[in-house]
């Protein structure tokens, strides 16, 4: 089973992290979000303390988080991922019961995202490049995150080239179009509240584009904060997660609850 980190009570909170991250990650925000839940964290296959075995793809990290679920008794959990930890909250809410997703910077137009890696695979594919490479791609996510917090990340990181390249398959061998097709399928089945979280710039369509494959979605977006907006503004960041929990108990209202301040 997947290492993991339990901590307050109330409702249950599974946090999800990203690629190569583990479940220190979430540290800071550990405590405040404990006042009010059940907050278990986890180390996904090929990360932190958890085993390291193949496949690494989403469908299987997915069902590894539900083991997690299962074993301690938990019901409907509201799902927090970031970053990869977003793709396996949403294939969660798509294959099993859950109270509802907040889905932290990672766009599911994965097309897009295979255009911008694909064309690195030989240098990832290098043991000598590999971390090279991703530190570049992980620069160019930092936005406005603080020193402090950057290096905690980058003691905290490891870098699994077996995992990366695991978890990335999918984008790499599958067409963009078929890929599109795929992520249509997987994700048909979500009627949980569905929250998309960016810091990051999105194409102007994609909440339109994200509302046409899950109903009950709704954006969010802190422009300029970058990749990690749940770290460059953590208050912030867990008022909306209590807001969410609260509008996910009256999933009907969903789309009219009020998650943020009007500013």
């Amino acid at each position: 089973m997947l290492a993991y980190e339990r901590l307050g009570t109330g409702p249950t909170l599974l946090l999800i992290h990203g690629l190569t991250d583990t479940r220190r990650v979430w540290d800071p925000l550990l405590a405040p979000l404990a006042a009010n839940f059940d907050v278990v964290s986890v180390d996904l296959r090929g990360h932190g303390e958890s085993f390291s075995a193949a496949p690494f793809d989403v469908l299987t990290m997915a069902g590894d988080v539900h083991e997690v679920v299962e074993a301690l008794g938990l019901e409907r959990p509201l799902l927090v991922g970031h970053s990869l930890g977003g793709l396996v909250a949403t294939i969660y809410a798509a294959q099993f019961d859950c109270a509802g997703v907040i889905n932290i910077d990672q766009s599911l137009d994965l097309a897009a995202f295979a255009a911008l890696v694909g064309p690195f695979r030989a240098e990832l594919s290098d043991p000598a490049q590999f971390e090279p490479i991703m530190l570049m791609v992980f620069a160019t996510m930092r936005g406005a995150l603080g020193d402090e917090e950057w290096d905690r990340l980058a003691r905290e990181r490891r870098f699994n080239q077996t995992a990366v390249l695991g978890v990335w398959a999918l984008i790499f061998d599958t067409e963009p179009a078929a890929l599109g097709e795929l992520i249509d399928e997987v994700v048909r089945p979500i009627a949980v509240p569905y929250l998309a979280l960016h810091g990051s710039d999105l194409a102007p369509d994609y909440e339109a584009w994200l509302r046409a494959r899950i109903a009950t979605s709704r954006l969010i977006a802190w422009p300029g904060l970058g990749h990690l907006p749940h770290l460059v503004e953590p208050e912030r960041f867990v008022a909306l997660v209590d807001a969410v929990a609260t509008a996910v108990d009256a999933p009907e209202a969903w789309r009219e609850a009020e998650l943020e301040p009007v500013a």
